[in-house]
């Protein structure tokens, strides 16, 4: 009896053993079961375990592992000879057994600021199925565990894709809420974040497609790759949320996209919603009128923008006399234009980059788009090869009426003839993860008729661009990637005489150029990124061949000498962010181009101007022998400060240099132009861009974007001709050429609403461009030797864009323009000798036509949203000068009767309405 009391009072005497008292204990063996350990962790530590009790069937610990100190000390003590992980919540373990976790979704609002993520239960991976999570939900690591460090910041980097077509989803807002640290991806769809370590909400947002979200635990750097989805009802809501921050938040300065919803907004000319033609609505994009043969940026020439098709460049833009591109909208992604702070690896133009790119391919289904009207119609598919093969894409684009030939009035275009058709095709392929390849094909073809006294004694005009690009994109690592690049562009063009079978004639040009690039790009760290490479090219000219047409024509066959370049660049740059308000981008390109023969140059006489009659010698040259060599570096600066999270300044400065020249006619609608090459007597165009901005958004959740952007820029030997020059087929070219120093300088506002029923923009420039040639011989001296007006300054130029959505099938945009006339030559006198009247004519330029304006609308109707449709469709209702101004051209004057007497030349005088069918399916 008395052994049964003793047992029981030590029994009682255990119940409050301290944990020290415990340990003592449990030292009776060396193991113990798992689950006593646990039993004794959970009390000692006051937590609770979650786990099967199948994982833990004869597992042993080694019982001096309770002595140790700290939580997660004993826990890892407690697995360690276990295949067990662990997750730690509170006060709340959670054993893994080989898997991962899950967790159960939180309810946000993607547009609240101020949402706020709780913890949520957590699950195991294996219960996913069941539970039918969504990638939303499971709770994703970035790094390796054991390099976690509290307190400390990680980078979590990755792509941003569409899930559909695998194409990288360039400015996608990628951010997480607290602390708020956001950024943007690139063109390649990479973003970088720099984050506490530890538990996120990771928030991504982008135009067109669905806001999503991921769970994170950072334990260190590592990639997270994060696919979209296009939503298709919540678009219009979208767009303004994923860029309304990104013109003042992104360092590029002077850089316009152009994207096909963008280019919806803005009313079609003729049914043709045209990508170059949106971009003269914007902000120092000045377009000179109907039947112009090009743009003008900052001050620049029409041949001083470069345009890229894939990386390829293209060297008419323009269908249809100027009122169409060459660009077929459906078969693009979109558009980047450069205007100030070009980057180093663009070079060969001194105002702009237009770089088109074409629409990445859906590898998994058969689609298309097109729109039948009265003057173009078109179509665009697109289909899988196989499987697991490549896509393919082809489109195509044509006239088959002169319905605005017929509707134009007393103009010289009227009762003439006129069609073009183009197309495009287009191979993706992606091999493996980290390769995919690219190749695209463009064709065009342009032919018309004029009268025979309409334009420089010509009948017939026909020219054609051929361009094959060929892209290979490599990702090395997430950190780094190539690009090799190679294109091969054709751009001849033929003109003609007919009307007299004795002097029949065709004179044929063409401008031939194979480049090959090999870009990478290198991100180093959050703060640091670099991107260099090396690009090569040939460029070929025909400046033109003659040869008789019929068998009755007396003109003799000639030909003027080929002129052959070859140009090389090394480039690199590197954007540097040393904090959050301030990111620097450097850069410098090294440019050696050297023009070769076969070909013959000229030597004049010295102290004596350049004129056929003081030639002294001729030169011969074998082909690839060097004639003339011109290098020089291109360095490019900018930089972005932020004042506030609404408003930044930026400042940049840029060097360019161009070697072929285009000898612009000012006074032709006609592809009359002529392309040189820089050589023995021709100098390369170099110009200097200094430019600043301030950038603001204002109103509620900045809705309204504000900017200011002002630039100077300072250009060497700026090509323009002598009084009387003829331009064609002139075998001494340099004897009608003069090259002088040029200047622009200028400022652009631009306003912008983007979001609400009512959106769109106005810009206003003021744009000066100045010419000097003050050469050391009269026929050199133009003006006196001062600066005067270049033929395409226009001071004051004014375009909006006001666009009214009755609902979200029905829209209608008004789009207006204003600009100062063009500078041209008036007659001012005459005088008689020998019987002989003679005019006299004002300085060069001193004379403006009168300004033009010009109003269009446009009236969209879509067609229901139903996303399960066989096609959906829309009508758009156009029309172009609706007020029907009779905006001039150009200006001539011919002697009648004794009299001098000028003319206006006009080419849209009246309204053109259009209505085109669009669809897609």
């Amino acid at each position: 009896m008395k052994k049964l009391i003793l047992l029981g009072c030590l029994v009682i005497g255990l119940i409050p053993l301290s944990s020290a008292q415990l340990v003592q204990k449990l030292d009776t063996t060396h193991w113990i079961p798992i689950q006593r350990a646990i039993a004794f962790i959970e009390k000692s530590e006051n937590v609770h375990f979650n786990y099967r009790e199948e994982w833990l069937v004869d597992q042993q610990v080694d019982r001096s592992m309770l002595a140790v100190s700290g939580l997660e000390t004993k826990i890892k003590q407690l697995l360690a000879s276990t295949s067990m992980d662990y997750y730690l919540i509170g006060d709340r373990v959670i054993l893994l057994n080989n898997t991962s976790i899950v967790t159960a979704p939180a309810i946000i609002q993607f547009f609240d600021q101020k949402a706020n993520v709780e913890d949520t239960e957590v699950i195991f991976a294996q219960d996913q199925r069941a539970e039918d999570l969504s990638v939303e939900e499971i709770l994703h690591t970035v790094g390796v565990r054991s390099r976690y460090k509290k307190g400390t910041k990680s980078t979590v980097a990755g792509y941003i894709k569409d899930i559909q077509t695998d194409e990288a989803v360039e400015g996608a807002f990628v951010y997480i809420q607290s602390p708020y640290i956001g950024t943007s991806t690139d063109a390649n769809g990479f973003y970088s974040l720099a984050v506490p370590s530890g538990r996120h909400h990771l928030f991504v947002q982008s135009v067109n497609m669905k806001n999503t979200h991921r769970q994170l635990m950072v334990y260190a750097d590592g990639k997270l790759d994060i696919d979209l989805e296009v939503d298709v009802i919540a678009l219009n809501a979208v767009v303004v949320n994923a860029n309304r921050e990104l013109n003042v938040q992104s360092p590029q300065m002077g850089l316009t996209k152009i994207d096909p919803e963008r280019m919806k907004i803005v009313p079609a000319l003729l049914g043709e919603k045209d990508l170059i033609r949106v971009s003269t609505t914007t902000a120092g994009v000045q377009y000179l009128g109907e039947g112009s043969a090009g743009i003008n940026i900052r001050g620049g020439k029409a041949d001083q923008n470069l345009f890229l098709l894939d990386g390829t460049p293209i060297y008419n833009t323009n269908h249809f006399f100027g009122f169409f591109s060459v660009f077929n909208s459906d078969a693009l992604s979109g558009m980047e234009l450069y205007k100030s702070g070009i980057p180093s690896e663009f070079g060969g133009r001194l105002s702009s980059v237009f770089d088109v790119k074409t629409k990445k391919l859906d590898s998994r289904k058969f689609s298309g788009s097109g729109g039948i009207g009265p003057v173009t119609s078109r179509l665009t598919l697109e289909a899988p090869i196989g499987k697991k093969g490549p896509s393919l894409m082809v489109g195509g684009r044509a006239t088959y009426s002169d319905y605005v030939l017929k509707k134009i009035k007393d103009s010289p275009l009227k009762n003439n003839e006129a069609a073009f058709y183009d197309l495009v095709g287009k191979l993706d392929y992606k091999i493996g993860e980290k390769d995919e390849l690219a190749v695209s094909g463009y064709y065009s073809f342009d032919k018309f008729q004029l009268s025979s006294d309409t334009l420089l004694s010509y009948t017939d005009f026909s020219y054609s661009n051929k361009v094959l690009s060929f892209n290979w994109k490599h990702v090395f690592n997430d950190k780094w990637q190539g690009n090799l690049h190679g294109g091969v562009t054709n751009y001849d063009y033929h003109i003609g005489y007919d009307v007299l079978p004795t002097q029949s004639f065709r004179i044929d040009f063409a401008v031939k150029e194979r480049l090959a690039s090999l870009k990478f790009d290198r991100f180093m760290s959050e703060n640091l990124n670099l991107k260099f490479g090396a690009e090569a090219k040939v460029i070929h000219v025909q400046p033109g061949s003659k040869t008789p047409t019929g068998t009755a024509s007396l003109v003799s066959e000639d030909a003027l000498s080929e002129e052959h370049g070859r140009e090389t660049a090394v480039f690199m740059s590197a954007r540097y962010s040393p904090s959050e308000r301030l990111t620097v981008d450097a850069g410098l390109r090294y440019n050696i181009y050297s023009a070769v023969g076969p070909g013959t140059v000229r030597t004049y006489a010295e102290n004596t101007p350049k004129d056929i009659n003081f030639v002294v010698n001729q030169t011969e040259y074998s082909s690839g022998e060097r004639i003339a060599t011109y290098h020089g570096a291109e360095p490019r600066l900018s930089g972005k400060y932020s004042l506030n999270e609404s408003s930044s300044v930026k400042a940049s400065y840029g060097r360019t240099r161009q070697n072929v020249h285009l000898l612009l006619n000012a006074a032709s609608v006609a592809p009359t132009d002529i392309w040189r090459l820089s050589g023995a007597h021709v100098k390369p165009q170099v110009a200097d861009q200094w430019a600043l901005g301030l950038y603001k958004n204002i109103y509620g959740k900045h809705t309204i974007e504000l900017s200011a952007e002002t630039y100077y820029k300072k250009i060497q030997n700026l090509v323009d001709f002598k009084v009387g020059a003829d331009l064609q087929f002139n075998k001494a070219i340099e004897t009608d050429l003069l090259q002088g120093p040029g200047k622009s300088y200028g400022l652009e506002l631009s306003v912008k609403k983007s979001s609400g029923w009512l959106t769109g923009w106005i810009n206003y420039t003021y744009s000066r461009s100045l010419i000097q040639l003050d050469g050391s011989f009269t026929d050199e001296v133009i003006n006196g030797g001062e600066f005067f007006p270049t033929g395409y300054d226009k001071p004051h130029y004014l375009n909006s864009v006001t666009n009214y959505k009755f609902s979200r099938r029905l829209t209608m945009t008004l789009s207006a323009v204003y600009a100062t006339g063009v500078p041209v030559t008036f007659p001012i006198g005459k005088w008689n000798y020998k019987d002989s009247e003679n005019l006299v004519y004002s300085d060069r330029n001193a004379f403006r036509v009168p300004n033009y304006f010009r109003l269009d609308l446009g009236i969209n109707i879509e067609g229901s949203h139903k996303i399960k449709k066989l096609a959906h469709s829309s009508w758009n209702f156009s029309v172009y000068n609706i007020l029907g101004r009779d905006n001039v051209y150009s200006v001539f004057f011919r002697v009648e009767e004794g009299e001098v007497r000028g003319y206006k030349m006009s080419v849209f005088s009246n309204p053109i309405p259009t209505i085109t069918y669009n669809f897609t399916f």
